[in-house]
């Protein structure tokens, strides 16, 4: 069951005004796609955070905009990268029976065998592209990398299917991976603290014994 979400409209764009809505606890929003023409919104951000909480990131929201109702998904959400509030929303309403197009979380469970030994994992993939009807997206998927020694991958192959999605990639497309660690920086001091050793050695025997035959000519 969608969860339900009550909007108004708005009619300016003008940074002013858009401050003063953000200012009133209200997020500025825009509503497109399946049966409607774009339209720009306020949004109560409150109200907007606990109905997206329970729905989740791929979840329906029944949109409710002067008495009528929209199937949506949230097709895009901004956020202030200091203050943590969200600034802005795109609304994508959708055909609850038509399969559509969005981005799943992938979620990296256990410690790897390889980490454990002193290898570094280097996540690839935070997201994959899954196709399904509005109400079968999974909310997240998850791999475990407990197998993974040092020099092996996961990939998509790895991840868990379903009757009522699919996986929009390759295979054998790398999801995350085992690397040995670092030892090339270490190296490269030893080299130079060798280098430096050997500029500080005394002169040779030869070339001493060269000089002092100069000097006495």
């Amino acid at each position: 069951m969608a969860t339900n979400l009550t909007v108004e409209k708005r009619n300016t764009d003008k940074r002013s005004m858009l401050t003063e809505l953000r200012s009133k606890g209200h997020v500025p929003a825009n509503l497109y796609g399946y049966g409607t023409k774009s339209v720009a919104l306020s949004v109560d951000e409150p109200e907007f955070i606990k109905a997206y909480r329970e729905v989740g990131k791929n979840g329906v929201l029944k949109l409710k905009v002067d008495g009528k109702d929209y199937s949506v998904m949230v097709q895009e959400m901004q956020v202030h990268p200091l203050k943590n509030a969200v600034t802005h929303i795109d609304f994508i309403a959708i055909d609850l029976n038509k399969e559509t197009e969005a981005d799943v979380p992938v979620v990296l469970t256990g410690e790897s065998a390889g980490v454990k030994e002193g290898g570094i994992l280097q996540r690839v993939l935070a997201t994959v592209s899954v196709k399904a009807l509005p109400a079968d997206f999974p909310e997240q998927l998850e791999a475990s990398v407990d197998a993974l020694e040092i020099g092996d991958s996961l990939t998509v192959k790895d991840l868990p299917t379903g009757k009522n999605y699919e996986i929009l990639h390759e295979e054998d497309e790398v999801i995350a991976s085992v690397t040995p660690p670092k030892i090339q920086d270490e190296e490269t001091d030893e080299e130079t603290e060798e280098a430096d050793e050997a500029g500080d050695a005394p002169e040779s025997s030869e070339s001493v014994t060269q000089d002092s035959q100069e000097e006495e000519k």
